[in-house]
């Protein structure tokens, strides 16, 4: 007497339990390739967006020796339309993410904003005495610290 849990399968039940098995197979692996492609898509979208970034860092970064001239012209002639022109010249770097470091006089010293250029006796110690050149910021980054003199302390 035959087992009735033994199930005997003719050539055509095998074939057809086969083409299943490569069905499910061939399932998962298209699932897998879409998600690499989905995954490697969303990754060159980042690289792009990193190298945009850079690219204006370098651009602003070039940028700011001219706008330190322009500064320091408007601050002598007072003229009105050099004056204009860095007012204008500080908004469209301000839009790529620009922002100035202007440490005062008592502030604690940062090494990661500031660049000590001069120590100086009294005060307290490690504190800015002076700004020299202010510095900048670009999302998160310094581009340039600010130039400082420092108080190191004692008599």
């Amino acid at each position: 007497m035959k087992n009735p849990k033994t199930k005997v399968h003719g050539p055509e039940e095998t074939e057809l339990i086969q083409l299943k098995k490569e069905m499910v197979t061939l399932d998962q692996n298209w699932k897998r390739a879409l998600a690499d492609y989905q995954n490697v898509v969303k990754r060159i979208e980042t690289e792009k967006q990193e190298i945009i970034r850079l690219a204006s860092l370098n651009v602003v970064n070039r940028l700011v020796p001219t706008l330190d001239v322009l500064e320091m012209a408007a601050s002598h002639t007072h003229d009105a339309g050099i004056t204009m022109a860095v007012k204008q010249f500080n908004q469209v770097l301000a839009e790529e993410g620009l922002v100035e470091i202007t440490p005062q006089a008592g502030e604690k010293f940062d090494p990661t904003l500031h660049e000590c250029i001069d120590t100086l006796t009294g005060g307290e110690a490690n504190t800015v005495a002076e700004m020299v050149l202010k510095g900048y910021k670009i999302n998160g980054f310094t581009l340039r610290p600010a130039k400082v003199k420092v108080h190191k302390g004692g008599n």
